[in-house]
């Protein structure tokens, strides 16, 4: 019977069924924004799942016209949903979070409400893809403990987004880089560009197009070298590697990468004797998780309160 019972009001909570609303307590946030020197430009918002739910509801609200800017369904996973839309605009808002069915109708109130600042200018930022982004195997790009940034010493804005090439970091230049007019931006690109077979020139021209673009913009660029992979890794957890030597497409990039005049060469303390991401530092391959992270925020670090 209990077992019946269960089944029953799981089948309400997941399709919709006879659970009325705000039957069940509002989710707990987890994503930590208001712990960052400043909020990021694709902000994953994340929380805790209660049991036997599927469908979460995410609303952001600008405060000082109280209109709602975002309304969000998780797609990405029960504890998480990343915003794709930028936040260019300078101000305060919050963000809150509710359970739903399938039909987006409530199932429970609203979680606590949860504020962030978006400021502008800034002096450091960084243009990045997934490593730079935040996140590692569970943990959401929303919480500070795998991110680089948060072992850096010198306040970074995170203008990076998951999954970038270089040509979509060039593309998307104008529209994400310049509301912030940084001083200083690092740019860390290229490892999804030599994953999926790029061209080692073609991806040379895209860095020398951001590095144009930073210099007519009065910006210092300061490239970051492409950290390496473990394919063996990357294989076990399903993540493409397209066939090629992205090793020599890799080296070619980066030695281009340490003939421009500020580089920081990341990538030299995660790569192991065979010239790949050191297997104890990542859970996947591909991102360098909380040990990685912050060896490399240190450095970073070390490297901009010595020439900036």
């Amino acid at each position: 019977m209990k077992k019946f019972l269960t089944l029953i009001l799981s089948t309400c909570l997941l399709f919709g069924g006879g659970v009325e609303a705000k039957k069940l307590p509002p989710p707990v946030p987890t994503a930590e924004f208001e712990q960052m020197d400043f909020m990021q430009l694709y902000p994953t918002y994340s929380w805790l799942p209660l049991p036997m739910t599927q469908f979460y509801q995410v609303q952001v609200v600008k405060v000082s016209t109280n209109t709602i800017v975002r309304e969000l369904f998780n797609v990405e996973a029960l504890d998480r949903t990343t915003d794709w839309t930028p936040f260019t605009e300078a101000g305060e808002y919050y963000w809150q979070v509710r359970v739903v069915n399938k039909n987006h109708k409530p199932l429970s109130d609203w979680s606590e409400k949860k504020f962030f600042t978006v400021t502008a200018p800034v002096k450091f930022a960084v243009l990045g893809d997934s490593i730079s982004h935040g996140g590692a195997s569970y943990i959401p790009a929303g919480q500070i403990s795998c991110q680089w940034e948060t072992y850096c010493d010198v306040p970074i804005k995170n203008l990076a987004r998951s999954g970038d090439t270089t040509q979509q970091m060039l593309d998307r230049f104008d529209s994400d880089v310049l509301p912030f007019k940084p001083q200083v931006l690092l740019i860390m690109a290229g490892v999804n560009d030599i994953r999926i077979g790029a061209d080692a020139d073609a991806v040379i021209k895209n860095l020398e197009a951001l590095r144009d673009k930073c210099l007519a913009n009065d910006m210092t660029p300061v490239f970051c070298t492409i950290t390496s992979m473990n394919p063996e890794i990357m294989n076990r957890r399903g993540i493409p590697l397209t066939d090629g030597d992205w090793r020599e497409a890799r080296e070619k990039i980066n030695f281009w990468i340490k003939t421009t005049p500020y580089f920081i060469d990341v990538a030299e303390n995660l790569t192991d004797e065979f010239g790949y991401l050191r297997a104890e530092l990542t859970p996947d391959g591909l991102h360098p998780a909380l040990r990685g992270k912050k060896i490399m925020g240190e450095f970073i670090s070390d490297y901009l309160k010595k020439n900036f």
